[in-house]
């Protein structure tokens, strides 16, 4: 067995010794600049991140061994809450996370109690990153290695910079504005600071305040709606008799009122400008069987129970649009039947038999009540038809929306998508109407373990992605992107457009404080933008730092703006040394390394970061950087799941990344991530499919170490060699071509499986011989395939590299590329031919249970076919065909049997068609498909065996077996 692991710390080693990855400014060699989203350390690494970080390496090292000078840094990310937030509950010995910890991420006990200290737990997973990043053999030049937050200065000062650039264009500015929020902590929550609901939409409720009025106590029952036009037909209320329910206070600004709503309501709407004061508290029954105003039509409609209606939605109450919402119809109707229910609360049932639907839009392909027909054409029993009644209900309001036209006046006449917002505006404006923002998902928890709310807040600060001539230089820059997959383009597109304000910065959490506003801290998703730009520096500002000779402080605005705004100016450098204290030198070789690196060729990360850091990515580059310095790339790539499920940390359904190297070696896990999905889609990592792989590791390494020993020659080839690297050459065409556009899999299918496939074929046909041609066209594969495949098994093509007696590091070794004498099409259809052959024959036998048979004839096609058939490739038409071949008398002669010919081939489309030799092929192959089907071979025997010899057509030939 091969002792992966020594080979690969073997070639790690000398890669680091080495600096083969250091790459300097070399204007001899075109650059390539390929980053990936830093990783965020609350703790290792699992095989789905494994994935992301993998693809970039083998495009680095693919571009590399293409004479790129390739760039490809990494650094850490620790900004935010949620490390704090993993030191808290560490602190407090939460089971759940010591669980995670030290059962998961196997972090040692004396080690873990450490992690009361929020730096104890950065310090543990960046080294513990680094040493992952490095067993798996990725390229990364370290030189530029850094981390986020205030902890790391001179980053920080980046930051700094970044930020007052935003804010002197206006793009980051103080307002109102909802945001996620952690109620227990107090402090905003951006998609990296939530363990559950980073998906999860805000949505925005109209409340429409129906009129109780009891004692000449006039009382208010918000009903929250995302369709405030349907208030036109409303029938009835409903409300959960079994839920509590509170009679509150509510004062926003100089408006005093008192409300009925859910008592999971109050509280959050206590986040959202409202003062709440609870006067009673009460379970929905008691206000069962009594009458609201509807105050837009003042029609009267009676409160009915529904068990449905979701106290922790919304305000908890629900008005019933029947005619228009699937699930008003479906629980009226089952009301109706529950006459006892009715009796219980003091209902008479005729109240509800008498309730008439209110038809308000009018829909093409439907009747006045679609609610009713979707129902029925969906097949919905009852209320408890929950996705029926989902279907249902997106159905019928996406359609309307989108095609309804409004039928009440004094909206009558207009789209359905008009007046939703003209009603709100009405019924805003005359104080009939409030609104509550709510999440769609109740499950969005924060990394402190709480549940987070929706807040207003005031005199937060924001970058502002809705402005609109920011936009449009956004909309810009992508469209002159490339993205991989380029499906992924509507999606980036769309999000551009509905961005609006972000919040940028909280006042909990590791993080750079904003220059000018301290108390606030730059969150995650905001200080992760544009560092690509930081790392064309970086190597200098380390080296600086490791010499003594940086002060921090001293990279003031203007030092940055030099470097990555500004032309070159020998004086500005001077004046920038003297207030630095770097000297002139080292700044021009600073701003000479951003010049030659930027603008970044790809950028590369997860699926789930289209809709923030990408985009956002997109977004500040153009704000800061001149347009010849936007970004080129970006690729996304899918998740992973672990034996068919996703993983989960607090489940301890997890798979580290180091872990996985350490039980199979990286060069296996590096090709089997690369092989299992292409671009988005995503994979499923099985244990027992890698253990596979590593047996074909092992034996793709013990046959290059064989074909190590011939040696290349001038000796005369056979078809069957000439066939070999015909197809070696098609494997560097096709690994070639899928690299260039980041398909991973289609890669390693052309150079790993499909090589070792032809391979197998090959060493089957020349079975028997060991003559100098073999040897030779052995040899020429063993120094092609090896580095075909250094992007992918890097440790082990080291290795065989060094074995096949190549100069230096196979990671710095010419990418291959097609030999113009190799290609040979034709025998390569002479190979498929014979291929195809052999199979067929053995279909036969199996089908017709022939397991007897001695021997076998086979026909060719005659010459006239082959001729119809060429015309018929050229032609692609049936009538344009048939008047070619007959312009030639003896086709003439043949009449039907030609149009029956050109019919089949239409019908089979043998348009991609080119000719070759059949018999010579055959001949040549005679004793291998002899030895292979065990069978007696006669080639057109001049007897018709069986009345086969007609049916013989161009590359099909006729079979006959006795």
């Amino acid at each position: 067995m091969v002792d992966f692991k020594a080979i690969e710390e073997k070639w790690q080693s000398k890669w680091l010794e080495d600096k083969a990855f250091e790459p300097q400014i070399d204007e001899k060699k075109p650059k390539f600049y390929i980053t990936v989203a830093f990783p965020y350390l609350s703790g290792h690494l699992h095989v789905g991140h494994a994935r992301t970080y993998t693809i970039p390496d083998v495009i680095a090292r693919f571009k590399r061994m293409q004479g790129y000078n390739v760039l490809f840094p990494m650094a850490w990310h620790i900004t935010g809450s949620p490390i704090v937030g993993i030191a808290e509950r560490i602190k407090h010995r939460d089971p759940q996370t010591i669980y995670v910890y030290r059962d998961v991420y196997k972090v040692p006990e004396e080690i873990l109690w450490t992690f009361e200290d929020p730096i104890n737990i950065v310090k543990y997973f960046m080294k513990a990153a680094r040493e992952t990043f490095i067993r798996a053999g990725f390229s990364v030049d370290w030189s530029r290695e850094f981390h986020t937050t205030s902890l790391f200065p001179p980053f920080s000062k980046f930051i700094e910079w970044q930020f007052l650039r935003l804010k002197e264009k206006g793009l980051v500015v103080k307002g109102t504005h909802y945001v996620r929020w952690d109620p227990v902590v107090g402090t905003p929550l951006g998609d990296h600071d939530l363990i559950e609901g980073e998906d999860v939409q805000i949505l925005d409720y109209v409340l429409i305040k129906f009129i109780l009025e009891e004692n000449g106590e006039v009382v208010y029952l918000p009903a929250a709606t995302l369709r405030p036009e349907t208030v036109y037909g409303v029938t009835n209320m409903w409300l959960n008799p079994e839920a509590i329910y509170v009679k509150v206070k509510i004062r926003n600004k100089d408006k005093e009122e008192v409300w009925v709503v859910s008592k999971e309501a109050a509280y959050k709407l206590s986040f959202q400008d409202k003062e709440i004061e609870i006067l009673e508290e009460f379970k929905g029954e008691k206000l069962i069987g009594k009458w609201v105003k509807n105050p837009i039509t003042e029609d009267e409609v009676i409160i009915l129970p529904a068990d449905f209606v979701d106290p922790d939605n919304a305000t908890g109450v629900v008005m019933s649009v029947p005619a228009h919402a699937p699930f008003d119809h479906a629980a009226l109707e089952d009301i109706k039947k529950n006459t006892d229910l009715l009796v219980r609360y003091e209902i008479d049932p005729r109240i509800v038999e008498n309730i008439s639907y209110i038809s308000l839009i009018e829909l093409e392909g439907y009747g006045e009540f679609p609610a009713v027909e979707e129902a029925q054409k969906l097949g919905v029993k009852g209320q408890k038809d929950v996705e029926k009644l989902e279907q249902a209900t997106k159905n019928v309001y996406k359609a309307e929306y989108h095609r309804g036209v409004f039928k009440i006046e004094p909206y009558k006449g207009k789209p359905v998508s008009e007046v939703k917002d003209l009603v709100a505006k009405a019924m805003a404006e005359r104080g009939i109407a409030d609104r509550m923002y709510e999440f769609s998902d109740k499950n969005v928890i924060s990394r402190f373990g709480n549940r987070a709310v929706v807040k207003i807040i005031h005199d937060q600060w924001f970058i502002d992605y809705g402005n609109p001539e920011w936009k449009e230089k956004a909309r810009e820059a992508l469209a002159n992107m490339k993205i991989f997959p380029e499906s992924r383009r509507t999606q980036f597109e769309a999000i551009l457009e509905w961005l609006d304000k972000k919040a940028c910065a909280r006042k909990v959490g590791l993080g750079t404080p904003l220059p000018w506003d301290p108390e606030w801290v730059i969150e995650s998703l905001s200080d992760s933008t544009i560092y690509m730009a930081y790392y064309t520096i970086s190597r200098h500002i380390n080296k600086l730092r490791e010499e003594g000779k940086l002060d921090p402080e001293k990279l003031n605005r203007e030092f940055f703006d030099y470097i990555f705004l500004e032309e070159f100016s020998e004086e500005k450098e001077k004046a920038l040394a003297e207030k630095t204290g770097i000297p002139t030198e080292v700044i021009h070789e600073m701003k000479e390394e951003f010049e030659y690196w930027y603008p970044l060729d790809w950028r590369c990360s997860a699926k789930d970061l289209i809709p923030n850091h990408l985009t956002f990515f997109i977004f500040n580059h153009v704000a800061i950087f001149r347009k010849e310095h936007w970004p080129k790339g970006i690729a996304v790539n899918g998740f992973g799941t672990l034996e068919g499920t996703k993983m989960s940390k607090s489940k301890g359904n997890v798979l580290n990344f180091i872990d996985a190297i350490e039980e199979n070696g990286a060069d296996v896990v590096r090709l089997y991530i690369m092989s299992l999905a292409e671009h988005d889609s995503d994979f499923d990592w099985k244990r027992a499919e890698v253990g596979k792989l590593r047996k074909q590791i092992e034996r793709f390494y013990d046959l290059i170490s064989e074909f190590a020993g011939y040696e290349e020659s001038e000796a005369e080839l056979m078809d069957i060699d000439k066939w070999l690297l015909h197809r070696l050459n098609k494997a560097i065409e096709g690994a070639t071509k899928a690299l260039e556009e980041f398909r991973t899999r289609t890669a390693v299918q052309w150079a790993f499986y499909n090589v070792l496939n032809d391979l197998r074929w090959y060493m089957r046909r020349t079975e028997g011989r060991d003559d100098e041609a073999k040897r030779s066209t052995l040899r020429k594969l063993a120094d092609v395939w090896v580095r075909l495949m250094a992007p992918f098994t890097p440790h082990i093509a080291e290795e065989l590299w060094k074995k096949l007696g190549g100069e230096g590091f196979i990671s710095l070794a010419k990418w291959p590329e097609p030999v113009e004498e190799w290609w040979n099409e034709t025998i390569e259809l002479e190979e498929d031919y014979i291929k195809n052959l052999i199979d067929d024959i053995k279909e036969i036998i199996k089908v017709a249970k022939l397991e007897n048979a001695k021997r076998a004839y086979i026909y060719t096609a005659e010459e006239w076919k082959w001729k119809v058939a060429e015309i018929v490739a050229e032609k692609r038409d049936f009538k344009a065909s048939m008047s070619e071949v007959m312009k030639d008398p003896d086709m003439r002669k043949r009449g039907k049997e030609v149009s029956k010919l050109i019919q089949r081939l239409i019908k089979d489309r043998v348009f991609d068609f080119k000719r070759i030799d059949e018999e010579k092929a055959l001949t040549q192959s005679k004793d291998f498909i002899e030895k292979e089907l065990g069978l007696e071979i006669i080639i057109n025997a001049e007897e018709d065996k069986g009345g086969k010899k007609k049916q013989a057509m161009p590359m099909k030939p006729a079979v006959y077996i006795e």
